[in-house]
């Protein structure tokens, strides 16, 4: 919490309890659409929402995994590490292009370790390779490869407990953020639409010789020729229209963010995903006659509307474990 947002808070008399619902109240509609708070009542309609969406996120981050040691010692011991980066190169690429780290240690009161969220984007790619099977070594075998990029750390902060704090906050965010995506998709769609209904009656006129086309809106062709296909196309332009009005105004915006903070669950899905991979990163089984490495992650998925996926990983790192990677690797 900012102190200008303290002193307001505490200026006001506002309770702990306020003044912590106040934070999340301002995180929502800044996030999402700020000139929210230009109606009437607001708060109260976001009230259930807002209470909602904490209680989620905390059971979010109730479930973070122990952090994973990001030392040189960590990455020797603990096979997961290497699962996650592609070379101990890309390891310290991802720590000292982190912004956020270097700020961080800048710091001597943080002390001589960060706690973090590691956030990525998981790929997995399907070939053909040599595998075991059954004691025998079998060649062109459908494989699954499991790889990740995109490495982010965000959250930095001194402890655990800490970082299940940040985690809250995160998530959270991260909600308000998914009312913001589906607002701004939606009024997208708006526009578009509107577009296309122009083309639709642009082209009715000209095949009842009502309108001649000089120069034609990109995209003209792809529609239908006929009359009656255009008018259904129309129909079905006019009802979608119509259900999306509401999100180009505020009351409409205030419902969608409304909409997103009732049922979060909806909106941002978490699952637990436990992966048993080789050292290459290549899914193994049970059965195929070769010890796997067991790595659990959170995949989270945010927003219905064009859904985007991140992994995300809590981890450790201290200033003794980056300087052994620079002197290392440099």
């Amino acid at each position: 919490m900012s102190k200008l947002w303290q002193w307001i808070m505490n200026i006001l008399g506002l309770g702990h309890e306020q003044r912590e619902l106040e934070v999340y109240y301002q995180t929502l509609v800044q996030v999402a659409e700020p000139k929210i708070e230009l109606l009437p009542g607001w708060r109260d309609r976001l009230k259930t929402g807002v209470v909602h969406s904490r209680a989620y996120a905390e059971t979010l981050a109730g479930s973070l995994a122990p952090a994973l040691d990001l030392s040189p010692q960590g990455y020797n011991v603990d096979r997961r590490v290497g699962l996650l980066f592609a070379t101990p190169d890309v390891l310290l690429g991802v720590l000292d292009g982190s912004k956020a780290l270097r700020e961080y240690f800048l710091h001597a009161s943080h002390g001589d370790e960060a706690y973090a969220l590691l956030v990525m984007q998981c790929y997995q790619k399907r070939h053909f390779g040599s595998a075991l099977r059954n004691g025998q070594l079998l060649d062109d075998v459908a494989q699954t490869v499991v790889s990740f990029g995109g490495h982010r750390l965000v959250g930095i902060c001194n402890s655990e407990p800490g970082l299940r704090e940040e985690a809250v906050q995160r998530a959270f965010h991260a909600l308000a953020a998914v009312a913001a995506r589906r607002i701004a998709l939606q009024v997208g769609r708006l526009q578009s639409l509107s577009t296309e209904k122009t083309q639709v009656e642009l082209k009715l006129a000209t095949l009842a010789g009502k309108a001649v086309v000089v120069d034609a809106t990109p995209g003209n062709e792809r529609l239908p020729d006929s009359r009656s296909e255009l008018l259904a196309y129309l129909a079905e332009i006019d009802q979608e229209l119509a259900e999306l009005a509401p999100i180009a105004t505020l009351e409409g915006k205030l419902e969608a963010v409304k909409r997103v903070s009732n049922a979060p669950e909806q909106y941002l899905a978490v699952r637990n995903e436990q992966l048993l991979l080789d050292r290459m990163g290549v899914v193994r089984s049970p059965g195929d006659g070769e010890d796997g490495i067991a790595l659990s992650m959170e995949t989270v998925t945010f927003g219905r509307i064009e859904p985007m996926e991140r992994v995300i990983v809590p981890v450790r790192i201290t200033r003794q474990a980056l300087k052994a990677w620079r002197e290392r690797l440099t």
